[in-house]
């Protein structure tokens, strides 16, 4: 679902509370509290121990459920070395299959036979007739065939038997008989069945429904998608680190969302800087388990993992925000407060990133909603407001 954040900001800005910490008071009543309970406001410093800086933005507990604004503390942690690349889903060898025309004719696509519907191992797709079609018809060519063999074998039976021809015309005869017979059982009485080798989805189409097909032609494509295969296309100035990319993470050009390789049974299982696919680059393959979500075919964004890193503090790239080519996330500082903080950013797996400087561990990160809190602090901070708890 795509979120409104023209019609949130608009919201944002109608309310007060989350201008600056401590702004929830109007003007005229700030300053006499400010000058009538300045006892009690030291009080207040005093009992939390915190008086706000320039920059923080008030968000309240409960704005922040609202919005689901949610937080982590950050931690130390391992990370992988990145190489960013392209490359392409396929299925896997043997899990797709091009069904084609066993005789030549009209066919008429079964009703069920559309894109992304499912079939049955032999399950038909359609069917090919020549009837009406001068010379073309194959299943009457073939009872033709059929019915001559059967006469002449039925002929020569007693006369070797009598022996009045010999063995070899008697075997000529008998073989011809048997594959007259396996030509003609294979049609129907309407044509020839287009049925499917395996169980899988079709995923495409070649014939439209009324078209002209020879024997032989390239009727659908059948694919079982339980296995696929990434293809990243590694540039060969990374041919010494090949030995290292035993995982990958992926982005499919129509999905935001990053697949992990490792949490789908996935598995390097070729690369060869002899086998390039294209100029200038090695293909490197991995084999997974597909869970329904990954379309074969697509094009993909692969992040290759390589060598482990320890002791790194990470965000997920949800938590980053960007401004003129300058990166921040959000850290709360306190229930109701936050702090605009910039980063500067390392190796991103397309889930995750590297924090090169900028984090610490212990804060409080902002990982969900980080987009809430920089529109309620375009919305109108007020810097250096002190603020009662």
């Amino acid at each position: 679902m795509k979120i409104n954040y023209l019609a949130i900001f608009a919201a944002l800005s109608m309310m007060p509370a989350l201008f600056a910490c401590g702004g929830s008071h109007s003007a005229g009543e700030h300053e006499h509290e400010h000058h009538e309970g300045e006892h009690e406001h030291h009080e207040g410093e005093h009992e939390h121990g915190h008086e706000h800086a320039d920059g923080e933005i008030e968000f309240s507990h409960e704005q922040a459920e609202r919005f689901g604004v949610t937080t982590t503390k950050v931690a130390k942690t391992d990370f992988n070395e990145v190489v960013r690349v392209s490359g392409q889903i396929a299925p896997a060898q043997g899990d797709q299959v091009t069904v084609i025309a066993r005789s030549s004719g009209i066919i008429r696509l079964a009703r069920t036979a559309i894109v992304g519907s499912q079939v049955n191992q032999g399950g038909s797709l359609g069917n090919i007739s020549a009837q009406n079609i001068v010379g073309g018809d194959e299943n009457e060519n073939a009872r033709i065939t059929y019915e001559t063999a059967r006469r002449e074998l039925e002929r020569i039976t007693p006369l070797y038997k009598e022996k009045i021809v010999t063995q070899k015309e008697y075997n000529a005869a008998k073989e011809a008989f048997e594959k007259a017979a396996i030509a003609y059982n294979s049609h129907t009485a309407s044509g020839s069945t287009v049925g499917s080798p395996i169980a899988g989805t079709i995923t495409t189409l070649l014939v439209a429904d009324g078209d002209y097909v020879e024997t032989g032609a390239p009727i659908a494509v059948v694919s079982k998608n339980a296995r696929l295969i990434l293809r990243a296309d590694l540039p060969e100035r990374y041919a010494s680190a090949l030995p290292l990319f035993t995982s990958a993470m992926f982005k499919p050009s129509y999905s935001d969302t990053a697949f992990d390789i490792r949490q789908m049974n996935g598995r390097r299982v070729s690369s060869s800087i002899a086998a390039t696919a294209t100029p200038g680059y090695i293909p490197v393959c991995f084999e997974f388990v597909n869970d329904g979500k990954v379309v074969p075919g697509s094009f993909a964004e692969v992040f290759l993992l390589g060598a482990e890193k320890h002791g790194c503090i990470v965000a997920p790239l949800e938590a980053i925000t960007e401004e003129s080519g300058n990166y921040f996330v959000f850290v709360r500082v306190d229930e109701d407060c936050y702090m605009k903080q910039p980063v500067t950013l390392g190796m991103n797996n397309g889930e995750a990133v590297e924090v090169l400087q900028g984090l610490k561990e212990g804060d409080e990160l902002v990982t969900t909603g980080a987009m809430m809190i920089k529109m309620a602090s375009n919305a109108g901070a007020v810097p250096g407001h002190d603020h009662n708890h």
